[in-house]
């Protein structure tokens, strides 16, 4: 008798201390359960903006937008930039009238009387007979300084005017230093020495006295 009794004592204890066990898991779980319940409801609430955070996305957005005024401004500047340079590119001469202004002013200079028959022929005349006009002309000066070449004798010590040659000295008075066949040496007043010229670049003073040609 006393045996059957502990045995149920001891089926009953197994019983309970099983039951126990349960209850304390089922417990633990609904713990588990509710923390995860508040930890997903406190992460679905909406994040409240502090003053700081305020602030400092002001920040953010005034450099954002001080950056891109800055931007605008570059590209202004290098469109203004771009501009001036084009403008100035069409307002630059061509190389080639720079050329044509250089030869220009390399040219003797003429008396009133060739000035003024210079304008009325480029004023009246066409191109064509500009250019015509210029071809005879040309002609002629060859005529005349072969002439000059195979006719005229220099000796030491004449006077003699430059007609041709360096452009800066046509014009000038001049004295024989030198003469050859078809070259000769003349000293010009303020040049310190002598000019190297052909003689059909100079006439003789009493010869254009003889043929009234001078001035």
């Amino acid at each position: 008798m006393d045996t059957q009794t502990n045995n149920m004592k001891t089926k009953l204890s197994a019983i309970d201390i099983a039951l126990a066990v349960a209850k304390a898991r089922k417990a633990t779980k609904e713990s588990l359960d509710h923390t995860a319940g508040e930890a997903s409801s406190k992460t679905k609430k909406p994040k409240v903006e502090t003053a700081q955070g305020f602030a400092k996305a002001q920040k953010t957005e005034a450099l954002k937008a001080a950056r891109e005024a800055a931007r605008a401004v570059r590209a202004a500047e290098r469109d203004e930039r771009r501009a001036a340079k084009v403008l100035a590119r069409g307002q630059a001469k061509t190389p080639h009238m720079k050329k044509i202004e250089k030869a220009a002013s390399s040219l003797p200079s003429m008396n009133d009387s060739t000035t003024c028959t210079f304008n009325e022929v480029t004023t009246n005349f066409s191109a064509e007979q500009i250019n015509a006009l210029a071809l005879h002309l040309q002609h002629f000066n060859r005529v005349r300084a072969t002439e000059r070449a195979l006719n005229q004798k220099l000796e030491v010590g004449q006077q003699v005017r430059i007609i041709g040659g360096p452009t800066k000295h046509v014009g000038k008075l001049a004295t024989v230093e030198r003469a050859q066949r078809i070259r000769c040496f003349v000293n010009i007043p303020g040049v310190n020495k002598p000019v190297y010229l052909f003689t059909s670049d100079v006439e003789l003073i009493a010869a254009m006295q003889a043929t009234g040609t001078e001035g």
